[in-house]
């Protein structure tokens, strides 16, 4: 590795996302090289101090503010700013995902911002030394190796060794115990980074065939995935590209991911059973299906993952390259996470669902709030969640950064005298419905502030996290002798088929059909800018999904909002308060 690296600076600002850094648009690919040509192409100017357009191949240094890389798990992300041809990265912090996903690709990146002047501006022209141990600072021996070696297949392919510990007597959390079971120790604690053995490992077509790619090329062709077991796969990301653009490119990851399953003969694997339909979005199909185990480590190519805590897994999202090195070993290096502690009290009130809750609580404690942390729920209003509330929950702590949000729904507890990073509570008796503005998931605010009319061009319900079956429920319910407003497109996406099927049965397709809305097949789609209801520039959009950053659900504004809210905001063609329409 180069120990001085001489070049020009680009600055960047706080909250820099995965969707800002490579659009989802130019991730259908395992092409990686075409990724750096549109790095940071959707970055919003405000978070662009010098208010110019970064050019590949013309900065060396990238130079970040608070919380660099959140939102999605996409390993692309790193790498688009590796193939534009930056070679180091100096940030005040980093999204864990991003984090280990740099480190995996052996890019060097420090928290050391000390290390050049605080002055320091787009254009100019800086030395960094990876000599200096003032880079290294706080970084775990473990990972400066990783990326000194040139990531983690090369640290692993080298035989290096990793000396696994063990803390000593104390009580733990859920999440802790979780993981010490998971690594075979009795004890673990903060700050310690095990080697854990991984009980499921999720994947989907924009990230397997990538996965694949590289395990044939480092470990062989004829290669065998150690513990086919533990893989659960499911085509549902790129499938409904062809029905908004002329894409058929798309297709190729599901066709790559197609051979490689058959190749492996992978047991847990949903191929499109017709075009452009999936069997469900994985978060939601694989509980669906009885394949996710309470009190087990989950992890997978997607950043909601960390959904499964709803089902007491500690659970959370990586990048293709650790994907990768769980097929050849089964096992994954884990940061063992400090542990905050959130109290939900009350009863919510009519017309206030799960999702209005996240979107409050993460408007109190913003983006930044859970970084690298399991947020334990608990409280009173626990055993009244249902399956679907505690999922919407648990699927969007990553939005506040967190590792995962895990439920106590398992055999396991934590330790009464366990110790928490932070302790919160929430009373939630007398809350109402929630909007999150343009364009941050924390920028939620109650439905009574929004004083001006916001007329909409599409109300999409759908998602991982607003298209399970109480979420297609809610939206039914409101919409029931309604028409969808003139001008105003309703989509309305079931998580899975059996979600369709089973809504279908109680009449609430036929309730949509009636109001005028449009019914999509089980899909990501437009939440990911890949379906049905994807915006057009200039549109403004609500939806339940999880993410309303700047062209991650297409070019136009985004809210985001319960089902029960879209709905309402359908009929009307604005956004509209759910409790109007209700008994």
């Amino acid at each position: 590795m180069n120990k001085k690296i001489t070049g020009k600076v680009f600055v960047i600002g706080d909250d820099v996302n995965t969707d800002e850094i490579i659009p989802a648009r130019y991730c259908t690919t395992t092409d990686l090289n075409t990724l750096g040509p549109h790095a940071l192409e959707d970055l919003h100017i405000s978070k662009n101090p010098a208010k110019a357009p970064f050019k590949a191949g013309e900065y060396t240094i990238l130079v970040a503010g608070e919380n660099l890389g959140c939102g999605s798990s996409r390993e692309v992300a790193p790498i688009a700013f590796m193939k534009a041809g930056i070679q180091v990265i100096v940030a005040k912090s980093y999204a864990r995902i991003f984090y280990r996903n740099a480190i995996n690709n052996g890019l060097p990146i420090t928290r050391t911002t000390s290390i050049m002047s605080a002055a320091v501006k787009t254009g100019d022209t800086v030395t960094i030394d990876l000599g200096n141990e003032a880079f290294w600072k706080g970084m775990a021996p473990v990972h400066r190796t990783i990326t000194e070696a040139g990531g983690l297949t090369a640290f692993n392919k080298a035989g290096a060794k990793f000396n696994q510990p063990n803390s000593k007597k104390r009580p733990m959390t859920l999440a802790e115990k979780i993981l010490a079971k998971a690594s075979g120790v009795a004890y673990v604690e903060p700050s310690m980074i095990v080697n854990a053995d991984v009980d499921r490992v999720i994947t989907h077509e924009l990230t397997l065939p990538v996965a694949a790619e590289q395990m044939y090329a480092s470990y062989g062709k004829n290669f065998k995935i150690r513990d086919k077991e533990k893989i659960l796969f499911v085509a549902d990301h790129t499938i409904q590209i062809p029905l908004i653009r002329d894409d058929w490119k798309s297709q190729e990851m599901v066709q790559k991911a197609s051979v490689f399953v058959k190749e492996q003969e992978l047991p847990h694997a949903f191929l499109p059973p017709m075009p452009f339909t999936s069997h469900g979005i994985c978060h939601v199909l694989f509980p669906e299906k009885g394949l996710i185990r309470s009190d087990t480590l989950v992890v997978g190519t997607d950043s909601h993952t960390c959904t499964y805590g709803a089902w007491g897994c500690f659970a959370f999202g990586i990048g293709n390259t650790d994907l990768t090195e769980i097929m050849a070993s089964g096992k994954l290096l884990v940061d063992v996470p400090e542990t905050i502690l959130v109290t939900l009290e009350g009863r919510m009130p009519k017309g206030v669902y799960a999702k209005d809750v996240i979107l409050y609580i993460l408007s109190k404690v913003t983006m930044n709030g859970f970084t690298n942390c399991v947020v334990e729920f608990t409280g009173s209003r626990i055993p009244h969640l249902t399956d679907d509330d505690r999922s919407t929950i648990a699927n969007m702590t990553v939005e506040g950064g967190a590792t995962c949000g895990i439920f106590p729904v398992g055999k396991l507890r934590s330790d009464v005298d366990a110790a928490y990073k932070a302790k919160m509570s929430f009373d939630i008796s007398k809350l109402e419905p929630y909007v999150a503005l343009p364009y941050k998931p924390d920028n939620g605010v109650p439905i009574t502030e929004i004083k001006e009319d916001v007329a909409l061009d599409v109300c999409w319900v759908g998602s991982c996290t607003g298209g399970k079956f109480e979420d297609v429920e809610a939206a039914a319910k409101i919409i029931k002798g309604h028409k969808v407003a003139k001008g105003t497109q309703f989509i309305v996406a079931p998580s899975t088929l059996k979600v369709m099927e089973d809504a279908g049965k109680k009449g609430y397709l036929r309730d949509f059909l009636d109001a005028g809305a449009q019914l999509a097949n089980p899909s990501c789609g437009a939440c990911i800018g890949m379906g049905p209801g994807t915006l057009k520039e200039g549109q403004i959009g609500i939806y339940s999904s999880n993410r309303n950053f700047k062209g991650r659900s297409g070019q136009g504004t985004l809210y985001l909002a319960s089902p029960a809210t879209v709905a309402a905001s359908a009929i009307k063609g604005k956004i509209a308060d759910p409790r109007e329409f209700l008994d």
